[in-house]
């Protein structure tokens, strides 16, 4: 694994799950979103988050990575997301930023031409958006269920 040590681990990972906070850094390639998909999913699940809120947590972020893939490195396949999990009480705060361009289209509007925002906002309870031109940040809040 790239900038791991020889366990795949990278310094202040956290194998058991157990940090309040999650935060990973993802390369600007699909085939790493699984991978990180499957991460998240047992930091949740060590937190105690219910199956529901994993799923519905799951597909928000994922969205939120593709794009930041997809449109924020587009000319760019060096490039750097980076997640971001907080657990706070009853809800989880996610944050998917990129420093990719931020552009507009013709019309001076962000070209929202996919689903995936429309699909974060369905999932979660809040979903932001913040778009520079030396990145993207995508802020999620769920208000979780229990367990």
């Amino acid at each position: 694994m790239e900038g791991g040590t020889a366990a795949g681990l990278v310094p202040g990972d956290d194998p058991a799950g157990t940090a309040p906070v999650f935060t990973v850094d993802l390369p600007a390639d699909p085939a790493r979103l699984a991978p990180t998909r499957e991460r998240l999913r047992g930091w949740l699940r060590a937190h105690g988050v219910s199956e529901w809120d994993v799923e519905t947590v799951l597909i928000a972020t994922g969205e939120a990575c593709a794009n930041a893939i997809e449109h924020g490195y587009r000319f760019a396949p060096e490039g750097i997301t980076t997640l971001r999990a907080e657990l706070r009480d009853d809800h989880l705060t996610i944050e998917v930023r990129d420093r990719g361009g931020w552009r507009t289209d013709a019309d001076g509007e962000s070209g929202d031409r996919g689903r995936g925002q429309m699909i974060m906002t369905r999932v979660m309870d809040e979903v932001s958006v913040a778009g520079t031109p030396e990145g993207t940040t995508v802020r999620l809040v769920k208000r979780l269920t229990g367990s």
